[in-house]
């Protein structure tokens, strides 16, 4: 460029300049980093004369630089990197070409320089002209007199040259991994278009035809991933990786998956750090793979993992090998390329950067020019990577550099800088206000007032000293044009770069002009031009600044040019060697006759792997079995062999206890299960609800879909596999007929979608996956789906399905299973399923397949029968139905009075499809024999023969292989077996086979569904037919005797069996006869115990009722009478060793002497305090439980004994130390606390400087800090040993509700009333995350055991779950109805226990949040929870002065158990006037239920709604019912259950009604603050009585119907004319009120308080109270008058039951007995005269039978229940009177839970005996 070129170049950036400061500042207006900038645009744009122009604009130059380092990146354009991008990644271009660029090239500029080690990147945006900006001032002025013209020897861009491989034709078998890795990259769609042109544009028609076989195939796409993969895994797997085996697998790494790749890549990584001499192939073949990757495919560890031990290895030979010496830094400059490129960042300075900078810069002052030109590039390329100094601190360690250049520049230039002074004067005043380090640097610039150099060689020395230089950025841009065949732009870059003067950039070109001629896939003509250009590098002095090395290199790769075996290379190289040996200086002839004289260079000028000559990892692979044709035809075998079938897509839900509202496509979820990480799905199911159908139509779909090579679906019935915890996949390839070969090549290289049906009934408790090892290294690699029946499972079977990671970086177990439950079907899957049925029905040929009703016919039946649709929800109880109704119903029409069962379907499906096949049979083709024994049983009865065939199966079954449903039977091995019976050839046996519902595939024989086993081997107990007088086979001789199969085997175990037998009892009375009889031979049989047990089980299980039953003398050890009702039953002597009493009712049994050994009842002591208890923690040990009462004190307790060990003075928060057994407390109100002796209570600190209440303390997991939280917003760390505030934790805006520390102890986490959760350093105090997303306060928060999750609760019932990093909410719900007052992770992670203000303790899964268990037990707000340490207790504290243990896991309602949701929850009662014949109940479901009142039977359900019924009464006639839902009132007939009427008017939720004593109106009340009265007759409204100021919570008519008496919440009672409407009188009470009755002569009103528990009694008719001190009791919850009035019976808090006399005046206690908490009682006189008491309490309906003594007094006989399930122990007699008597065996912890519900207290305990017959048996 010429000197007027350089003044309007300079003239355009002084106008630029002056446009950007006209347009604004970059920075924040008026910062310091602003004046700094503006003040270099005043030095650029001073006048000065133009020859000290150049001086100018190098300074200004400078500036910008201390500008860019300075000003923080925040403050920068943002759009800055978008500009003019390098193909090379992290670099920028450097080449400002003058001349119109190419077509195929695109305009470069400075803009974008960016390096963060020595140059900061561009403040200001880019500049509109790409040669005018700030940013490029020092390239422009560095250039110094550049040609005008240079040799244009490469005269255009050129196609990159790529390798032609011959490929086979279509469908022949690729020979050479060339072909592989060519056919390989055709499938990758990351190639660029112009790639894709090259390709195409070299291929012959052959070969395009080859090409299109293979895009166009996709099994032949599925073989070449295949083979790319294989390959891989053998040179891995190879001990010996040779050069080929290393060319060859390279030659696949540019398109490898990114698994694979990975593993190549480690496989490379170890085997160099594990070799001990240097390997140069090894090392090669590591680089090129690192090359070659693909984006994300390498991680920076990757990288610097390579480094570190390239840098080692250095270390160790640089003074030993030259050799290994450069090749190590050849390797570690191509690294460095890759790592600028972006794909590493923040590379340690002190650990990794400085180190091999040292090494590197020893390097480059060694003699050999190669490694020291190589050693040269390497720094720079280290120097260009990112590392973690910031600016800053490199400006401050290269500060004194910059500055010397600059004094350098004023010491040697003798310059007119009178323009300059102002510029710079202010730019030396703005540093100082900005750093330091900037007056350092611009103090050198004032000097230069008085000096002047070169200011670029003063940049040069200065600024990059110790920086990157620009000549590395050139040579990468030039690497870049050359691998693009951009050789015309490489051409004009070599002699326009800013560098192209300097030795390495030189050097550099020359080695890339070396490998273009060198490689043999240029064209000729192009390795010529490169040959031509070396030619002129050399000839030509003014393109460059001769230097011997360069000259030498540039001869180096002529005479390894002609060395070449290529002739039209060599000789060329060779004609234009000899035309340079006459040029130049006599100095560079005689260099030119050394060099040619010397040795030849041992490197080479391309560093490159060896040519591949064979394929030896190809060939092996090759040899492999094939085995995708053996998968092929199981593919269609598998296919074949799935039969059509109705099939309706199930839903299903995350957990057993989620609710519907949770429901998802369950096909949906595996096949996203498939694709995931997850490595095991749990398919879980009631029987018959479709695990087996689902799982045979998951394995169709994914062989639908199935491609060659992918993953391989195999379905596999778990029970036909002999010992699946080993070798599961094997055994059944096996059975498939895979060789030995076959299957260890599956093993190894495939992976599996494993479909396991069946895990209970092949009886497993092993996990299959960690007991096949599968996923760890060389095993089979597998997507597990596992089926299993609900009720099989325990309390904690995830264990048993739960994966082991595959390393220490994997996801966690918990993460990698997944759950799915099959859902119920709904309506609208029942119907859709009928009309499949209908139809298919409807298609076949055969007359007697054709259905009986069509669908809508069904679907009456369905809705109508009672209870129907939810028994057919049931996919396989809904095919039972509809085969077995139209036999089961026969003519009946009043379908709503029909009852059906299960086992009453199982009847009829069976007697239904025995006719069908009798048919099918008689109009079959039978051979002789077989028709002459089909007739023989026709003859006899085939019906009878047809199922004894079925039973004696069962049986046998059972008997032989305990239960497991799968017979394998070959005839020549099993024909002198048991099975010979049932599958041998003989006519007899194969025609009863062939007509039964035994299916067989293969050998294996079995029930077509499990429940037809467990429902046949019932009938093995007791079977009807037996019993039928109509039936041919019924033999009146015959003694039934059930014992027999009942003393056989344990039916507890078996609950599908129990379930069928429980059934039968309640259509078959002789059965039941049968078992009580059973149970009274075991009194005296020593031997019955076993069928005793068995008897008694099944009749609980069918809800009989012992109450007041004779069972001394039982039999009945390990019975199960979960649930069981034995209300005043005498059970002494009894032996109940081992028996399941949980939830049962036991209300004053006799338990004299009764055997108890290892009872189970469910739960576990409580704890009784003397106030209300706050808080209860576990020590770190677990050995200890200190519990905070209210205002009282703390009390320590020993948890092996669970007794008081300690007491201290009274305190409201408490917290333990993990580490030592100090106790940290602080009192009710105050803002101090206290650390001593958990046991002394001996203080040790105190600490003090909170302004208000603590409200919670925590240790850290090391013992060493204390954190405290407070009313005062605060929270505070300190120290445990010295007692010393160490921070205050300073941001919430209200009171801190708790504290915890994360399990690492490197966070701390609080929550607020502000609705935010904080963590926090403790080190620090310093504030990290704040979480927002509460609506309400948070009151409770816990970390999860691997501290990655937080969980929060809020103060309106919300759960939240965090990231604990992140602060992100993953997810959150509703837990409880209020607060949650606390929460706790269980030690393994799997629960989550909640506890709030309702009185209950909720278990979730944290995963998902779906609720596992509610575990009820408290009666008032639960205000802590905590797991034990071992993760076996779980403990609570409540304010009803209890802490409640529970055993973690029994909690957990089984399927076949009794859980909440599966149970009525019942919370309304009437009796039917006048009588009390009928009783009314209602459920929180919206049923209502009419039910004998003697007997218990139900008699009628409604439904009204869903929502609650709140309340229900009977009509004074009885014939009809008024219910209370929602906003309504309902009236009902009582006969039929239709809805007659429905009152509608209240605006919120009504709570009472009542019936007027005429029947002829209503009155209600509810949330809305009105009475409504109504006309029953027309519904219409007649009074709207106001007055009440909040919730009516009763109602009720006085005898006369005058008036009608309200009460509710705002503390009133109201009496109210009945006639007019009109208010009469208030009566005020203290709190509110829940009940307010009659006397029955309606001379008093009786009000209860629940609050106060007090009787109050009232004059009707003056309103005014009646005091009577006698009849003023406490804790009362309700009450009710006797029919004749002079009785009241009341219940309370504490669970008693009490009678008053007041027939004297007097207020009497005459009868009392412990029932539980009561609610509501009804009281009616039949007409014989019997008492029928009906009580609610916390969802159960009891009805009692009060009896009046001859001798005076009375008891109380419970004659039902129905709803929730407690167990009841209260007034249990286990005491004995004389010596050796009382109950035998209970345990101590069962003693203490005995005497706390209520049993007789004065215990005589014996040891069991230990010669008891029964007891050993």
């Amino acid at each position: 460029m010429t000197t007027s070129g350089q003044e309007k170049l300079a003239e355009n950036l002084r106008s630029t300049t002056i446009s950007r400061v006209q347009s604004g500042p970059v920075c924040a207006k008026g910062s310091p980093f602003v004046r700094l900038e503006q003040a270099s645009r005043k030095v650029l744009c001073a006048p000065v004369k133009p020859e000290d122009r150049t001086v100018f604009n190098g300074l200004a130059a400078v500036q910008f630089g201390m500008v860019r380092v300075l000003v923080p990146q925040e403050y920068q354009y943002s759009d800055t990197a978008e500009s003019s991008k390098s193909n090379i990644k992290g670099l920028q271009p450097l080449l400002l070409v003058e001349s119109k660029p190419s077509t195929t090239s695109s305009p470069t500029s400075f803009n974008n320089y960016n390096d963060s080690s020595g140059a900061a990147p561009v403040i200001s945006k880019p500049s509109s002209n790409p040669d005018v900006s700030e940013s490029n001032v020092v390239s422009l002025l560095s250039r110094q007199h550049i040609a005008q013209h240079y040799p244009d020897i490469f005269p255009q861009n050129v196609n990159v040259p790529l390798p032609l491989v011959s490929l086979p034709p279509p469908s022949a078998r690729l020979e050479t991994t060339a072909q592989l890795a060519y056919c390989n990259s055709l499938l990758h769609p990351h190639l660029s278009s112009s790639l894709e042109s090259a390709r195409a544009s070299a291929l012959d028609p052959a070969q395009r035809t080859s090409v299109d076989a293979i895009l166009l195939d996709d099994d032949e796409k599925a073989q070449i991933r295949w083979l790319v993969i294989r390959v891989v895994e053998e040179f891995v797997a190879d001990g010996l990786k040779t050069s080929d085996k290393i060319a060859e697998v390279i030659l696949l790494g540019s398109f490898l998956g990114q698994e694979t790749y990975r593993r190549l890549l480690n496989s490379f990584i170890a085997e160099f750090e594990t070799t001990t001499l240097l390997d140069i192939d090894l090392l090669q073949g590591l680089v090129h793979l690192v090359q070659c990757a693909q984006p994300d495919y390498l991680l920076p560890d990757d990288l610097i993992r390579i480094l570190v031990v390239l840098r080692a290895r250095l270390q160790e030979t640089h003074q030993q090998s030259t050799t290994h010496s450069y090749y190590l830094t050849l390797a570690i400059s191509c690294l460095l390329d890759v790592m600028v490129e972006g794909k590493v960042q923040e590379l340690n300075r002190v650990v990794n950067h400085e180190p091999l900078s040292a090494l590197l810069s020893q390097l480059v002052n060694v003699s050999d020019p190669y490694l020291k030109h190589q050693a040269a590039y390497a720094l720079q390329a280290l120097r260009h990577v990112p590392n973690d100094e910031t600016r800053r601190q490199f400006m401050l360690r290269h500060a004194g550099n910059i500055t010397m250049g600059l004094l350098g520049a004023a010491s040697v230039c003798k310059l007119d800088i009178s323009g300059f002074t102002e510029g710079a004067g202010e730019a030396v005043k703005t540093v100082e206000e900005v750093v330091e380090v900037g007056a350092k640097m611009l103090g050198g610039v004032q000097s230069i007032r008085e000096s002047g150099q070169d200011i670029f060689a003063s940049v040069k020395g200065g600024v990059l000293s110790g920086g990157s230089l620009l000549w590395y950025a050139a040579l990468r841009e030039a690497q870049d044009y050359v691998c693009n065949g951009r050789l015309a732009d490489f051409n004009r870059l070599i002699f326009e770069a800013p560098c192209r003067r300097d030795v390495e950039f030189q050097w550099g070109v020359c080695k890339l002009l070396g490998e273009i001629a060198v490689d043999s896939q240029w064209e000729v003509a192009t390795r010529q031009q490169a040959v031509d250009l070396l030619a002129a590098l050399y000839r030509d002095d003014a393109i460059r600044t001769s230097n011997d090395e360069v000259d030498s290199w540039i001869l180096q790769i002529f005479r390894k040019l002609v060395a070449l075996s290529d002739l039209s290379l060599s000789d060329y190289a060779l004609s234009v060697l000899q035309s340079l040996e006459k040029g130049g200086s006599a100095t560079t002839q005689g260099l030119y006759r050394d060099i040619m004289a010397g040795p030849l260079s041992p490197y080479p000028i391309k560093a490159s792997l060896p040519v591949l000559s064979t394929s030896p990892l190809l060939a092996r692979v090759l040899a492999i079995p094939d085995v995708e044709y053996d998968i092929h035809t199981l593919k269609h075998q598998r296919m074949n062999s799935h039969t059509r079938s109705l099939y309706i897509p199930p839903q299903a839900k995350p957990s057993l206890k989620s609710d519907e509202t949770t429901l998802f496509p369950l096909m949906e979820k595996v096949l996203e299960f498939v694709e995931s990480h997850q490595q095991v799905m749990l398919l879980l199911g009631d029987s018959g609800a479709g695990k087996s159908t689902f799982s045979q139509k998951l394995e169709h779909t994914l062989w639908t879909s199935y491609k060659p090579y992918g993953p391989i679906p195999l379905y596999i019935n778990l029970p036909t596999i002999d010992n699946p915890t080993q070798d599961l996949i094997g055994k059944e390839l096996y059975h498939q007929n895979f060789s030995e070969e076959q299957i260890q090549e599956l093993k190894l290289h495939r992976q599996f979608i494993l479909i396991c049906d069946g895990y209970d009934e092949s009886q497993l408790k092993t996990n299959l996956h960690t007991s096949n090892a599968f996923n760890q290294p060389d095993q089979w690699k597998v997507k597990m789906v596992v089926s299993c029946r609900s009720q099989y499972l325990g309390q904690d079977y995830r264990s048993r399905f739960q994966p082991r990671p595959t390393n220490h970086y994997a996801h966690a177990t918990s993460d990698l299973l997944l759950e799915a439950v099959i859902a119920p079907f709904t309506k609208v899957q029942v119907e859709q399923y009928v009309d499949q049925y209908v139809g298919e029905l409807s298609a076949d040929d055969n007359v007697h397949a054709q259905p009986i009703w069509t669908k809508d016919e069904y679907m009456e039946r369905l809705t109508k029968i009672p209870k129907m649709m939810e028994l057919v929800s049931n996919p396989f109880l809904l095919t039972l139905s509809l085969e077995a109704l139209p036999e089961v119903i026969g003519s009946k029409k009043e379908f709503s009075t029909i009852r059906i069962t299960r086992v009453q379907l199982y009847d009829g499906f069976v007697k239904r499809w025995l006719e069908v096949n009798k048919r099918r049979l008689e109009g079959s083709t039978l051979s002789e024999s077989e028709r002459s024994e089909f007739d023989m049983i026709l003859d006899d009865d085939f019906l009878h023969h047809g199922i004894k065939f079925q039973k004696d199966l069962a049986a046998a079954i059972f008997k032989e292989q305990k239960g497991q449903p799968i017979v394998s039977y070959t005839h020549l091995r099993d024909n002198k077996s048991w099975k010979s019976s049932f599958f041998s050839p003989d006519a007899h046996t194969k025609v009863l086979r062939e007509c039964s519902t035994v299916a067989r595939s293969g050998r294996h024989f079995r029930f077509i569904h499990r429940s037809l086993l467990e429902y046949f081997y019932s009938r093995t107990v007791y079977d009807p037919l037996d019993y039928d007088p109509d039936a041919s086979s019924y033999d009146c001789s015959v003694p039934a005797d059930p014992k027999t199969q009942l003393s056989q085997r344990n039916f507890v175990g078996e609950p599908s069996v129990l379930q069928f037998l429980a059934e039968r009892t309640e259509t078959d009375l002789l059965f039941k006869k049968q078992l009580l009889a059973v149970i009274e031979d075991s009194k005296v049989d020593e031997q019955g115990g076993q069928a005793g047990s068995n008897a008694i089980s099944i009749l609980v299980k069918a809800e009989t009722r012992f109450n007041g039953a004779n069972l001394s003398g039982i039999r009945i050890p390990g019975a199960d009478l979960r649930g069981g009702s034995f209300d005043s039953a005498d059970l002494e002597g009894a032996d109940l060793s081992g028996a399941n009493l949980s939830k049962a009712w036991l209300r004053q049994a006799n338990l004299n002497r009764t055997r108890m050994t290892g009872v189970q009842f469910g739960e576990l002591p409580y704890l009784r305090m003397e106030k209300e208890v706050l808080d209860c923690v576990f020590s770190y040990d677990g050995e200890l439980l200190a519990v905070s009462i209210n205002e009282t004190g703390i009390d320590i307790f020993s948890t092996a004994s669970w007794t008081r060990i300690a007491s201290h003075p009274g305190a409201n928060v408490i917290a333990i130390s993990p580490t030592t057994r100090e106790l940290a407390k602080s009192r009710h109100k105050s803002n101090v606390v206290e650390v001593g002796d958990i046991l002394t209570g001996e203080l040790r600190l105190v600490l003090s400087g909170h302004s208000d209440e603590v409200t919670s303390i925590a240790f850290s997991p090391d013992g060493s800090l204390i954190a405290t939280a407070s009313k005062d917003t605060t929270l505070q760390v300190w120290s445990t040993s010295s007692g010393e505030s160490l921070h205050t934790l300073n941001g919430h805006s209200e009171s801190v509700n708790r504290v915890a520390f994360s399990p690492t102890g490197s966070q701390l986490v609080s929550c607020s009333e502000d609705k935010t959760l904080r963590t926090w350093s403790p080190q620090t105090g310093e504030l990290v995350t704040v979480f927002n997303g509460h609506k309400r306060g948070i009151v409770s928060v816990s970390y999860s055991p691997d501290g990655r999750k937080l969980a929060s609760g809020a103060s309106n019932g919300g759960i939240g779950f965090w990231d604990a990093e992140t602060g992100e909410n993953t997810h959150g719900f509703v837990g409880h109805a209020d607060a949650v007052e606390g929460l706790a992770y269980s030690p393994n992670g799997h629960q989550l226990a909640s506890c709030g203000s309702s009185g209950t303790i909720c278990l979730w899964d944290p995963q998902n949040g779906e609720l596992l268990n509610t575990l009820t037990g408290h009666l008032f707000r639960v205000t802590s929870v905590d797991f034990s340490p071992a993760g076996d207790y779980i403990v609570s504290s409540s304010w009803d002065w209890t802490v409640r243990l529970w055993k973690a896991g029994e909690g957990e309602s089984s399927p076949d158990g009794f859980s909440e949701s599966d149970t009525d929850g019942w919370g309304c009662v009437a009796l039917s006037l006048p009588d009390g014949k009928y009783i009314v109940t209602g459920n929180t479901d919206g049923a209502i239920c009419i039910w004998e009142t003697l007997s218990g039977n139900s008699i009628i359900t409604m439904t009204s709604s869903t929502d609650m019924i709140q309340a229900v009464r009977f009509s004074p006639c009885g014939k009809r019912v008024a219910s209370v839902s929602g906003h309504d009132v309902q009236l009902w007939c009582a006969q039929t259950g239709e809805c007659l009427r429905i009152f509608k008017g209240h605006t919120s939720y009504g709570l009472t009604v009542a019936f007027s004593p005429s029947g002829h109106q209503l009155v209600s009340g509810g949330q809305d603050l009105t009475l409504r009265t109504w006309d029953v007759e027309t519904g219409e409204p007649k009074f709207i009585l106001e007055g009440h100021t909040d919730a009516i919570m009763e109602v009720v008519y006085s005898p006369s119907g005058h008036q009608i008496a309200s009460c509710g919440d705002d503390g009133t009672a109201r009496l109210w004319n009945a006639e007019t409407g009109d208010l009469l009188f208030t009566m005020e009470h203290p709190e509110g009120l829940t009940q307010a009755i009659y006397s029955v002569d309606g001379q008093e009103l009786v009000s209860i308080s629940p609050g106060d528990g007090i009787l109050r009694y009232w004059d009707p008719k003056s309103g005014q109270p009646i005091v009577r001190q006698e009849e003023i009791y406490l804790n009362i919850t309700c009450c009710c008058f006797s029919p004749d009035g002079n009785l009241i019976a009341s219940g309370d808090r504490d669970g008693l039951f009490r009678l008053w006399d007041r027939s004297t005046g007097a207020f009497e206690r005459v009868f009392q007995s412990m029932i539980g908490l009561t609610l509501e009682i009804q009281w009616r006189q039949d007409s014989e005269g019997m008492h029928n008491l009906a009580t609610i309490d916390m969802g159960s309906v009891r009805v009692w039978k009060l009896i009046e003594k001859e001798t005076g007094g009375y008891s109380l006989l419970l004659l039902w229940s129905s709803g929730r399930k407690e167990l009841s122990l209260e007034d249990a007699n286990i005491c004995g009177e004389s010596e050796g008597s009382g109950a035998v065996g209970l345990s101590p912890n069962d003693l203490e839970l005995m005497k706390q519900r209520g049993a007789i207290t004065e215990l005589k305990v014996m040891d069991e005996p230990a010669d008891n017959p029964a007891h050993e048996e």
